[in-house]
């Protein structure tokens, strides 16, 4: 590089390879153009569907806390649904799509047809990808090459957003139906039961639990405490009368006879004495069973209670889903509309020409210059004075310059 120590040098350098870099330039152009005009043009159209929050989604058992689900997801289901190999296969069947490329495979052709299409709401800059709040419009968009395609491909796929949403509403709507009439039978199926064993527990403790007909055992009690008052007091008068005649010693006949039935009677009043406390000891155990059983039972009507309130919330909810089935089956639901069918689009797509013709006379003239400098290196000739002095380090006192020879006319 010591041939190119200024501008002089190196503009003398383009000027002796000016035919070279000239040729190369012109082959890259032409190399450029050849390569634009091969791009094909592609055709975008797209069509405007209408959408509400549908009440079969926003309802039923996988709604979510919030009364519905995001419109996000909803969108991306639909696209999942409609992006199936399937649904594109049968797209591509349709429209006979790669009768000029049988040699593509069809992985490579169904994800090519799934890059060609995007459905995306309009939402004016607001971003819905984890809102509840529905965007309204909905625009399905189809890139093909050529303009009867793109317009034909978005319609179908419009038309399979509008099928796609009759058929989500039909199976949600069923599955909500489904789902709390099982709930209902479910909660009926466990009243039953507690019931059943709510009378069962009755009748095993029908002795303790206080009915109207059984429970008298407070009178009962009452009663016994006033009967061993009496006893009480009669054996106290009759112990008090034994005593004193026992006193006396020496006793006739007669007071012998008294004697026995002051006894006998003592006898008398202490069994029936023990009885009564027997039955007071047994009527205060079966209180405290009564209040055990008691308790069993309020435990029961509270469970029955609580079952025969998410019935009563089951019997609604399932009757709303019959409301929205009849609905969805008389078309007076919730649907998408579609506003605006693809028309076929006037103009092609920028497909890439001007950038390519660009790029590529930009290349080519980098590589003229490249080819230019590396002949230069190749062949280091010594020009003119600032050369030889830089080179050699020695001033030329003389310089001839090149003379060249006029030709006689």
């Amino acid at each position: 590089m010591g041939s190119l120590g200024s501008i002089g040098d190196i503009v003398s350098m383009l000027w002796r390879r000016r035919w070279i870099m000239g040729t190369t330039i012109l082959a890259g152009a032409a190399v450029s153009y050849q390569v634009a005009i091969s791009q094909p043009h592609s055709y975008q159209a797209s069509a405007i569907l209408q959408i509400e929050t549908p009440r079969s989604l926003s309802e039923g058992p996988r709604a979510g806390t919030g009364g519905g689900i995001p419109a996000g997801y909803w969108l991306q289901l639909v696209q999942a649904r409609l992006m199936v190999r399937e649904n594109i296969q049968t797209l591509i069947d349709k429209f006979d799509l790669f009768s000029d490329t049988p040699q593509m495979t069809e992985a490579i052709q169904v994800e090519a047809v799934r890059r060609a299409f995007r459905i995306e709401p309009i939402t004016s800059g607001q971003y819905y990808g984890n809102s509840d709040q529905w965007p309204g419009v909905l625009r399905v968009t189809a890139t093909m090459s050529t303009p009867e395609l793109a317009a034909d491909m978005a319609n179908e796929m419009a038309r399979s957003v509008l099928d796609l949403n009759a058929n989500t509403q039909t199976e949600r709507t069923l599955e909500t139906l489904q789902f709390y009439s099982r709930e209902e039978a479910r909660i009926a199926a466990q009243i039953n039961a507690v019931e059943d064993e709510m009378a069962s527990f009755r009748n095993e403790h029908l002795d303790v639990l206080p009915t109207t007909v059984l429970d008298n055992r407070p009178d009962e009690m009452r009663t016994i405490d006033g009967e061993l008052n009496e006893i009480s007091g009669e054996l106290l008068e009759t112990r008090s009368a034994y005593e004193e005649l026992v006193s006396r010693g020496t006793l006739s006949t007669i007071e012998q006879r008294q004697a026995r039935e002051i006894e006998s009677r003592i006898q008398v009043l202490s069994t029936r004495e023990q009885q009564l406390q027997d039955r007071m000891t047994e009527i205060r155990a079966s209180g405290r069973r009564s209040v055990n059983a008691e308790a069993q039972m309020q435990a029961f009507e509270r469970r029955l209670v609580n079952l025969r309130e998410q019935q009563a919330e089951m019997s609604a909810r399932r009757a709303a889903a019959e409301t929205a089935q009849r609905l969805n089956v008389e078309q007076e639901g919730e649907q998408f509309i579609l506003l605006e069918q693809a028309v076929q689009p006037d103009y092609p797509l920028s497909s890439g020409r001007k950038k390519i013709m660009v790029f590529g006379l930009a290349g080519s003239m980098m590589l003229a210059l490249a080819i230019a400098v590396l002949l230069e290196m190749l062949k280091p000739v010594l020009r003119s004075a600032g050369q030889m002095e830089r080179g050699t380090g020695l001033r030329p006192v003389v310089t001839i310059p090149e003379i060249r020879e006029k030709r006689s006319g």
